[in-house]
């Protein structure tokens, strides 16, 4: 039986957010016949390990590497050199580590980790680049990410049509050798067979009571503060309504999270927000709820929790921008609403708090979108034919 074929992944965390999660479900599936996947992490922040400890669970092989990240603390005219002063340590790790594993393509997960992709480029390897995420501000960080993504890639994979207009608007180069793959979620580990009960009575929940959650990282991007400020105003009006604001912050940013609970105080629905921190069962957290929303402020690149939403049977309230425009189909199985006007996101709350026909009706048919639109068996069979179509054009060309 031939030798699989050793593909090296550089990832920006290691935690089991959005971008973990989608790096996790493919390098698990792969075809391990065809394919071995060897992950490098990064130790620029102390992590919990999450990544890893999941990835040791699945038979993944991988290490931990100093390699920089490109991280908001460094779009500034100051932080942008820092961070470019320490690309060439990781550069040279990551290249260390190709040769030494017989890499035969490297697969760099977000546009923040830079190492693989330079790497790829000093060994002569096919690389491709997953780009995850969709940042429009300061222009000088945009106009760099673009570059250095149209530079350095043998293809990039961008996560939504979002994503992939906004590369192209600074790099129209990248027409002939970019595509767009969805990320993908698994309809049998989020069903509305899963029994959220279990969590509800832990939070003092009742069967009359609305949960809507928002669910993710805690930042700055994200909308929590503008979530909160459309429940308060809808949970005037809806008495049985209650909301958790499931995820944590950054380590090191316990700020973000006190100054959203102050805010909760200060709206008067402390008593009626749940903070329970990072949930390690999401599949067991969105059948707790009985609405999601997603309030990010800023464009979404895409949106893993909606469509993991969905597929749990949930409606979702989305923010009308970035990747939601393409996973939730407005009035059916949810609603988007406006990023800038919380009366919007307000009664979109209310409705679906008064009305359990209409959240069954739209959950029923998000359901039957997850299915149909973004299961994984399109998702890994996309990046398997695309992984040998490079390295057969890789050969054809020595």
């Amino acid at each position: 039986m031939p030798t699989p074929t050793t593909i090296l992944y550089p990832h920006s965390s290691d935690e089991l957010y959005g971008s973990d999660r989608v790096l996790l479900n493919l390098v698990r599936r792969l075809d391990r016949d065809r394919f071995r996947p060897y992950v490098l992490l990064p130790t620029d922040i102390p992590y919990e390990g999450k990544l890893s400890r999941a990835l040791e669970e699945a038979g993944v092989a991988h290490e931990a590497l100093a390699m920089p990240v490109l991280r908001r603390r460094y779009f500034s005219p100051w932080g942008l050199p820092r961070f470019l002063s320490h690309v060439w340590q990781g550069t040279r790790g990551v290249e260390v580590i190709a040769r030494r594993e017989g890499a035969a393509l490297i697969h760099s997960n977000t546009s923040a980790v830079w190492g693989g992709a330079l790497a790829a480029s000093r060994l002569q390897l096919p690389h491709v680049w997953h780009v995850h995420e969709l940042v429009t501000n300061p222009g000088l960080v945009r106009r760099l990410i673009a570059w250095m993504v149209a530079r350095h890639s043998t293809h990039v994979v961008a996560i939504s049509r979002a994503v992939a207009q906004h590369l192209l608007a600074d790099a129209p180069e990248l027409a002939d050798r970019l595509s767009v793959i969805y990320d993908a979620v698994d309809t049998d580990r989020f069903s509305p067979r899963v029994d959220g009960s279990g969590l509800r009575r832990a939070w003092r929940v009742e069967d009359a009571d609305v949960l809507v959650g928002v669910v993710g990282r805690i930042s700055a991007w994200k909308g929590q503060d503008f979530f909160l400020r459309a429940f308060a105003r809808a949970a005037r009006a809806q008495p049985k309504l209650k909301a958790v604001i499931a995820g944590d912050v950054v380590p090191g940013e316990d700020w973000r999270r006190e100054a959203l609970q102050a805010l909760a105080r200060e709206l008067g629905v402390a008593q009626r927000v749940l903070w329970p921190g990072y949930q390690e069962n999401a599949a067991e957290l969105m059948a707790a709820l009985d609405v999601l929303v997603l309030p990010s402020i800023r464009p979404e690149p895409f949106g893993m929790v909606v469509i993991e939403a969905m597929a749990a049977g949930k409606p979702v309230i989305a923010t009308a921008h970035g990747g939601p425009l393409e996973s939730v189909a407005d009035g059916e199985t949810g609603m988007l609403v406006s990023p800038a006007e919380p009366e919007e996101m307000a009664s979109a709350l209310a409705l679906l708090a008064g009305n359990r026909g209409l959240r069954e009706r739209m959950g029923h048919a998000g359901r039957e979108r997850a299915e149909r639109l973004f299961g994984f068996e399109t998702h890994v069979r996309a990046f398997q034919e695309l992984y040998e179509r490079l390295l057969h054009e890789k050969i054809s060309n020595c």
